[in-house]
């Protein structure tokens, strides 16, 4: 019996490392408008697939890998979700950019949020 209850509800069927990211492809992920309410649970270890540091979650949405965002639009890394437990959000495909799933359950990350804008500045030698 194959019942689709819930349509917004995604299991991830696999995690793929790739060189950037780690990609999880999802069940139900075809046909995914713009705006639609998205629910995922992880049911596979990443700590299993990836080698090395985390690296930011990717999607598979209709067919594409997408960015995987938390409620400050900050990528989430592998080490970032657990496993079994239901996130919720949603699909966002705006008119010009790409793509990206923004989940808004995800846990507060301000140290990585500050690492990022450190990584990001230069600094000057003032009087050189």
């Amino acid at each position: 019996m194959n019942c689709n209850c819930n349509p917004n509800f995604h299991k991830t069927l696999t995690l793929t490392q790739t060189a950037t990211n780690l990609v999880a492809t999802l069940s139900n992920s075809t046909n995914i408008s713009s705006l639609d309410y998205f629910e995922v649970i992880v049911c596979q270890n990443p700590d299993n697939v990836i080698t090395g540091n985390p690296l930011p979650y990717q999607f598979t949405i209709n067919g594409t890998p997408v960015e995987v965002r938390n409620k400050y639009s900050l990528p989430i890394y592998s080490d970032r979700l657990k496993t079994r437990k239901r996130y919720y959000g949603s699909y966002v495909a705006p008119a010009t950019g790409d793509p990206y799933v923004i989940l808004w359950n995800t846990p507060n990350c301000p140290a990585y949020a500050v690492s990022q804008a450190v990584a990001t500045t230069t600094t000057t030698n003032e009087g050189e």
